[in-house]
């Protein structure tokens, strides 16, 4: 699937960007300091076959997140490296992702989370 491919490829460029910046506000919570990041991303090359679509969705906005709050990247930044990864990741066609819940006849389901 390409958004797997597409997720995954965002985490490595998240990972080497916090690897590479000197940016970290240690006034923040642990749970958004680089380690923690860090540990994120590899999760998410580790786990993008077997983890739910939505659950890799979540993870890389947080990551996203959390380098934006340490300064490491701004939105302008998190919008590029979508692009970048979707150039050289992703399939030319519609994203099922964007689209499964207009289909009225299929039944949209939403993972909040927490079930594994």
């Amino acid at each position: 699937m390409a958004t797997i491919g597409l997720i995954t490829a965002m985490a490595i460029q998240c990972r080497d960007m916090i690897q590479n910046s000197q940016a970290s506000d240690t006034a923040l919570p642990k749970v958004i300091g680089s380690k923690h990041l860090l540990w994120m991303c590899n999760q998410i090359e580790a786990h993008a076959d077997t983890w739910p679509i939505t659950k890799l969705h979540r993870w890389i906005g947080f990551i996203q997140c959390g380098m934006i709050a340490n300064r490491m990247l701004n939105l302008d930044g998190a919008k590029r490296m979508f692009d970048q990864a979707k150039n050289a990741h992703a399939s030319s066609g519609p994203d099922s992702d964007l689209f499964d819940h207009l289909n009225i006849d299929d039944p949209f389901q939403l993972e909040i989370g927490g079930q594994g």
